[in-house]
């Protein structure tokens, strides 16, 4: 019975301490919070002085290649963008505030750097979403930014060498208002992340590569403006076999069944009715060729080696029509 009574003492006693200090620590993160924030202005750059340039470090991660459009020339992505700064307003220090050296927030609490795309061609976007996302702010001021967004980008496709082609798109980060001179950047690594990439059923990454440029707008280094950017490069390679089974061999076929055609005797009254045949079958296979590659004046040479036969097979039907040729057209 005594044994019972000293284990409830102790548990009670246990409850009573971890209360308290749970209490504490909930007081000290109020009071960080107060202490940061009783001034804080999220519209200001937060520098030290004017004069001062604030370096912000991107890395991306690219997670899923969602559709890449031929005909509009369209790259739509999923990445999980990382930024991270230093903002000198909010520093503290741990031990004045029970130990806490880092404190989580809603990203709409701090001021944040204007990096947009600039291959943004998705109608609906309106900038990185600050409502669903959460921002870590150390005791040192050092500012981390992790979320996961859907971007679509624009990107130059060159299907000359279509369906053994390689595609490169770049996706160019940077501010829109801030210049170089208050806002540089650089990136995280030298490439772009791949650790978390889903294998597309098309397309295969080749590289992912990363730079940082400092572009000047204007007539030259003493009027113009300089922005700094980083910019990735990706470079995709096509998957072909898909294409070789069912483009490839196809229009190798009737390349094949066309050339036997050359070969029929001009008085067999056959050789038309076959030669129309295959003149239809080569437009439906322009039509699937159509369907399949971008609107581009650059034709791929599978495009070119259709054409090329079926001009040739148009001027067989030509001369075997013509009277004066010894074609026989009696039953």
């Amino acid at each position: 019975m005594e044994l019972c009574k000293v284990f409830l003492w102790s548990l009670l006693c246990f409850q009573c301490w971890w209360d308290s200090r749970c209490l504490a620590l909930r007081g000290n993160d109020t009071r960080l919070y107060r202490h940061l924030f009783n001034h804080y202005n999220k519209a200001l750059r937060p520098t030290s002085g004017p004069e001062d340039i604030l370096m912000v470090e991107i890395g991306v991660t690219l997670t899923h290649i969602i559709d890449m459009n031929e005909k509009h020339q369209t790259l739509t992505a999923n990445i999980w963008m990382t930024m991270a700064w230093n903002d000198s307003h909010l520093t503290w220090e741990p031990e004045d505030f029970g130990g806490f050296k880092a404190l989580t927030l809603p990203a709409g609490e701090i001021w944040k750097p204007d990096i947009v795309l600039y291959q943004n061609v998705d109608p609906y976007f309106s900038g990185w979403s600050t409502d669903d996302t959460y921002i870590k702010v150390y005791s040192t001021g050092y500012i981390l930014w992790e979320m996961p967004t859907v971007t679509m980008s624009s990107c130059h496709l060159d299907v000359s060498s279509f369906p053994f082609d390689s595609q490169t798109c770049v996706l160019k980060f940077g501010p829109w208002i801030h210049s170089g001179k208050e806002l540089d950047m650089r990136s995280m690594a030298d490439e772009g992340s791949l650790e978390s990439f889903i294998d597309h059923p098309e397309w295969e990454v080749g590289s992912f590569k990363a730079k940082r440029h400092m572009i000047w707008y204007g007539e030259d280094f003493n009027i113009g403006t300089p922005y700094a950017d980083v910019t990735f490069k990706l470079v995709l390679k096509r998957k072909s076999t898909f294409y070789v089974f069912n483009l490839l061999l196809p229009c190798l076929l009737l390349t094949f069944v066309m050339t036997a055609t050359f070969f029929l005797p001009s008085n067999c009254g056959e050789k038309l009715s076959f030669g129309v045949s295959l003149l239809l079958s080569m437009v439906v296979f322009q039509l699937v060729l159509t369907d399949v590659l971008p609107e581009s004046d650059n034709l791929p040479w599978i495009g070119k080696h259709e054409n090329t036969h079926f001009s040739l097979l148009t001027l067989l039907c030509k001369i075997t029509i013509f009277p004066g040729n010894n074609v026989c057209f009696t039953n």
